[in-house]
């Protein structure tokens, strides 16, 4: 499953024509993007408070929206993931939760850590970046197709990280809160080996 959230420059509709024949949800203003791009959201969430009236009558013309109180506990994004993974899905990629205000970039990422969401596999993605979360055990990882880097980012401070695959390896690493250790490192082949005792974050990225 995909979810938009926003538009990100030179970026959305490019994304949309890649994957115009997959399934696709969509939150807030990220129902107006995929109806312009001809793509019927199999869900739609939000309160929709950030599209125009303009663009609330061309979304109910094609599709019935219940839009939630903006005044709520979680954020339309929470709202949405939770909905997904109660559903069954097991793999979500979100699009358009990075740009923007820095709180909302955040908070998307920290999601990716919600005792209900963090054994799914949620993949934040921008053009430059995929962000998602390894749980404490062994991981097999995989370059994405384009990426150049790899970073991990430790949610918990002593974190024990092993890194085997990498242009820089790690054995059983302690990681406090702070370090930079961690970040730019570069896959040998197209995969890599991780081991963490903690959550941790880890971002493929380009330049």
């Amino acid at each position: 499953m995909n979810v938009i959230v926003r538009a990100e420059a030179d970026y959305t509709e490019e994304i949309l024509k890649e994957r115009a024949g997959e399934s696709w949800a969509g939150v807030d203003h990220g129902v107006v993007l995929l109806l312009e791009a001809g793509i019927m959201p199999e869900y739609s969430y939000g309160d929709f408070d950030s599209i125009t009236e303009a663009e609330r009558e061309f979304i109910t013309r094609q599709l019935d929206i219940d839009p939630v109180p903006a005044e709520k506990d979680d954020t339309d994004l929470a709202l949405c993931l939770g909905d997904l993974v109660g559903r069954g899905y097991s793999t979500i990629n979100v699009f358009g939760a990075t740009g923007g205000r820095m709180d909302h970039a955040l908070g998307n990422i920290h999601l990716l850590m919600h005792e209900a969401l963090r054994t799914t596999d949620i993949r934040v993605i921008d053009r430059q970046n995929v962000v998602s979360l390894l749980t404490p055990g062994a991981h097999e990882v995989l370059r994405q197709e384009g990426m150049e880097y790899i970073s991990f980012l430790p949610f918990n401070d002593e974190t024990v990280l092993s890194l085997e695959g990498f242009k820089y390896e790690l054995d059983e690493e302690r990681l406090g809160f702070g370090t930079t250790l961690t970040i730019s490192n570069e896959f040998i082949n197209n995969k890599g080996n991780v081991y963490t005792d903690s959550d941790i974050l880890m971002i493929q990225s380009i330049d």
